[in-house]
């Protein structure tokens, strides 16, 4: 009897497993490899500044031409120079942004954990009642957690140009 019931159900399951192996290849829908490739690009931290809940959606999104290439604030100008040329699509002429990483103000921070609650790269570390700090190198400058904060500790310092950051200044075009 226990080998009747064993028998049954690996039958069952063979079934079932090529019947789902035959869907998925029967079923497959094709999807744009732009966005594949545009999601790879973007930081992934689904911080939602873009207006969209996350990463894939804002890479649908700008492959259907809902948002420009410029709409992700921690990837910054070389993101979106990248996604305009990725797409073909002209980049709207703005300032040079300068890159920023969040600061704590340890005299102000009551350890509340909102901030590192809000990071979406985890940057910031910290426990309750305790003090908290900024992994710089890991920060995006997506002032997420700027606006989590309650108490106003925490400002966005601009990055300052190491060896390993700096660049050449673009020409000026007169």
């Amino acid at each position: 009897m226990t080998l009747i019931s064993i028998v049954a159900l690996a039958a069952i399951g063979g079934l079932l497993g090529g019947l789902l192996g035959w869907a998925s290849k029967a079923l497959k829908v094709e999807g744009d490899p732009r966005v594949d490739e545009l999601e790879g690009m973007l930081p992934g931290g689904q911080c939602g500044q873009c207006g969209e809940p996350g990463c894939r959606q804002a890479a649908e999104a700008m492959v259907a031409g809902k948002l420009g290439p410029d709409c992700c604030p921690p990837g910054g100008r070389s993101l979106a120079q990248s996604i305009s040329s990725l797409l073909g699509v002209a980049l709207t002429e703005g300032g040079e942004d300068i890159p920023v990483v969040a600061r704590i103000d340890e005299s102000l921070c009551s350890g509340c954990t909102r901030c590192f609650k809000a990071c979406p790269f985890d940057a910031i570390v910290g426990a309750n009642r305790q003090m908290h700090t900024v992994i710089r190198h890991v920060c995006t400058g997506c002032r997420l957690c700027e606006k989590a904060c309650p108490q106003g500790c925490l400002s966005m310092d601009p990055v300052a140009p190491e060896l390993h950051t700096w660049q050449w200044p673009k020409p000026k075009v007169a």
